[in-house]
Formats: C-alpha cells, sequence, structure tokens
C-alpha cells in the first residue's frame, strides 16, 4: 500500500481556510477559485482518510480529524516557507505585501523605491483588498507585509491620513436629508463618516453601500451624494466638499511578519510613510 502524499498548495488551502473563517474567503486570500479550494479540501481528505471541514451555520469548522492535519499542515508549511527563504537566491526575494485598496497609485512606486535602495535585490508582490481584510494577513500568515487605515492608537501606526468629503463637481449640499455613499461593514471610514454628520445635526441617508473601492468612485461620480475619502487617493473626478464636517485624520499602519529581516521593515515603514507625508 502506498505512502499518502501531503502536497504544499492543498495543505496551504486548509490553513487559510482556518484562518480566513471559510472556504470563499481562503480562496479570496489565495487568489484561487472556490471550486479549487474545495477541490484541495477533497484531495487531502482522500490522501488521509477522513473528513477534515463540515458545515457550521454559513460557515465551517474542523473536525477532530481535520483539527489534527491542521496542526501537522502549519508545521510542514512553516519549515517549507523557512526553507525557501533560507536557500532562494538573492535576486528572487520577494515580499508578499496585502494593501488597501487606498492610494494604490501612490504605495506600488513608494515601496518599490524603497525596495530599490535595498542590497539583494528584493522585490514585492501586492494584493489589494479592503483594509478590514488585509489588517490581519501578516497575523494569518497569508502576507509579509500589511498596509492598510486604522484606528489613530494603533501600536503600527506610520503617521496620518486627512479625510474628506467628495462628490461629483455638479452635486451640491441639498437642504434635506444628505445622501452619502459608504463602504458596506466592516469599514474603518463609515463610523468616523456617520459619528461626525450625526454630531453636526445632519440628517443623512446612506444611499450606496459599496463592496469595493471601484464601486464607490463609480456611485460619487454618478453625483448621487458625497463619500468620505483619504487624502492619499486619486480621486479624479470628484472634488471636495467643504459645506460637510470636517473629520479627524485616520491613521495609515504597517504589520511586518517577523521573517522580515529589520533593514527591509524600515524600508517598508520608510516608503509607507511617504503617503503620508503626501497627504
Amino acid at each position: 500500500m502506498s505512502t499518502p502524499i501531503l502536497d504544499i498548495v492543498p495543505l496551504r488551502s486548509i490553513v487559510a481556510i482556518a484562518r480566513c473563517g471559510g472556504v470563499h474567503r481562503a480562496a479570496e486570500a489565495l487568489h484561487l477559485t472556490q471550486s479549487t479550494v474545495s477541490a484541495h479540501l477533497r484531495r487531502l481528505e482522500k490522501s488521509t482518510g477522513g473528513t477534515i471541514v463540515e458545515k457550521a451555520g454559513r460557515g465551517v469548522r474542523f473536525t477532530d480529524h481535520g483539527s489534527r492535519l491542521l496542526a501537522h499542515a502549519q508545521t510542514i508549511l512553516d519549515a517549507h516557507d523557512a526553507a525557501v527563504h533560507e536557500l532562494s537566491s538573492p535576486t528572487t526575494r520577494t515580499l508578499s505585501v496585502a494593501a488597501t485598496e487606498h492610494g494604490a497609485d501612490r504605495l506600488i512606486p513608494a515601496l518599490s523605491k524603497a525596495f530599490g535602495t535595498l542590497p539583494g535585490g528584493w522585490a514585492a508582490h501586492f494584493r489589494f483588498d479592503r483594509s478590514a481584510q488585509v489588517a490581519n494577513a501578516v497575523e494569518h500568515g497569508l502576507a509579509d507585509v500589511s498596509v492598510f487605515l486604522a484606528a489613530a492608537d494603533h501600536p503600527d501606526a506610520v503617521g496620518p491620513i486627512p479625510l474628506h468629503w467628495y462628490a461629483a463637481r455638479e452635486w451640491a449640499v441639498p437642504e434635506g436629508t444628505v445622501p452619502v455613499l459608504l463602504f458596506d461593514e466592516p469599514c474603518v471610514l463609515r463610523s468616523p463618516a456617520t459619528a461626525a454628520l450625526r454630531r453636526s445635526g445632519i440628517d443623512y441617508t446612506i444611499a450606496v453601500e459599496a463592496a469595493n473601492l471601484a464601486g464607490l468612485y463609480s456611485a460619487a461620480r454618478s453625483g448621487i451624494g458625497a463619500t468620505l475619502l483619504p487624502a492619499i487617493d486619486a480621486t479624479d473626478g470628484l472634488v471636495p466638499v467643504d459645506a460637510l464636517p470636517a473629520i479627524p485624520a485616520i491613521t495609515l499602519a504597517v504589520t511586518v511578519g517577523p521573517r522580515v529581516p529589520p533593514a527591509v521593515r524600515a524600508a517598508v515603514r520608510r516608503g509607507a510613510a511617504t503617503l503620508t507625508a503626501a497627504g
């Protein structure tokens, strides 16, 4: 009887399922289709002879068999990744960077320039998502570096980013209820926006809830309402709305994994800090 083989790619999928809370989010984090991740599960179940996960409400939970496999999977992946990191030639050292969509057009050249100052040929592979998903990417083992928007007191703060209201040029604040355009939950910009409106006694309605930055831009450029954005965003087609209440700056935060060398860690933070200066 042949000995079962545990391949790295399916093992990475089940670790992502555990860390992301389900197959769908794991697929997004790994840049795979949901059916591919499900196939990885079935492959491991066939190899190990047991069920790995079972349905639990809208998500999944690991069985006893799956939990044991998960512990081994993490050990195997840690050893694999450490070996790859140690044995890779200097010209192939690439950091995975999970970053907020906000300011992406500034962040990519800023970090690329910072890496260019380092000896050894460091580079970055970027994955952009909402700050709520990016914030825990390093902790969950899905990235080497996370760059995201956070509350002002975040321990990994790099610097402040001003916030402004924006709308299409032809839009004007109405006398009655103000239509606002927001990200759906969870979102670090949503609460500051609604709290500021309430403090100012402004009646508002959430006219649009967007799942991503592109959707929010499209809604704002259509002229149906105002939205709150960090000053680092490329707001082509939009203008500031000074008639709505001012909101305190938010923070740009950078979390770096423990395997990233100190010199690279410092370069990442320097590169990210240029966005706060530009903002």
